[in-house]
């Protein structure tokens, strides 16, 4: 089904002013045309627009921003949580490297002294290595 061409003249429309006036002319160097545009963020609606809340629906701008504040508290608090959360996995890591650094420490002299140099250094250096890389890593890659 083809579609119909839309109407050129709706007469609900229309308004009375614009009937009267002359035809808008196309802009030109002699006819600018100016385009504002006015953008706004935040956590509460531009200040005009809070008073149009208000008049709608009284106590409106109130509700708005004591909602703001409450989302901001709330995500401050889940920052701090997170940052505490951080803050505890990086001390039980360092405890977890320094059991493991004093156990190996601990194996390799146990080893040295029932006689095995090699297997003392071995157990001694891989594992000094690797605690260090692990360290060196973990830190470059965060």
């Amino acid at each position: 089904m083809p579609f119909a061409a839309p109407p050129t003249h709706i007469p609900s429309m229309t308004h009375p002013q614009r009937s009267k006036r002359q035809p808008e002319k196309a802009p030109s160097p002699r006819n600018p045309v100016a385009h504002v545009q006015a953008s706004f963020s935040g956590p509460v609606p531009h200040p005009a627009l809070l008073k149009d809340y208000d008049l709608l629906v009284p106590g409106a701008a109130n509700r708005i921003l004591l909602m703001a504040e409450q989302d901001a508290k709330h995500q401050q608090t889940m920052e701090l949580a997170t940052l505490k959360a951080a803050e505890e996995s990086s001390k039980r890591g360092q405890y977890f490297g320094l059991t493991i650094g004093l156990a190996a420490l601990l194996a390799s002299v146990t080893t040295l002294a029932l006689g095995s140099p090699a297997v003392a250094g071995i157990i001694g250096g891989t594992t000094v290595v690797g605690l260090v890389s692990v360290f060196i890593i973990g830190r470059v890659v965060k």
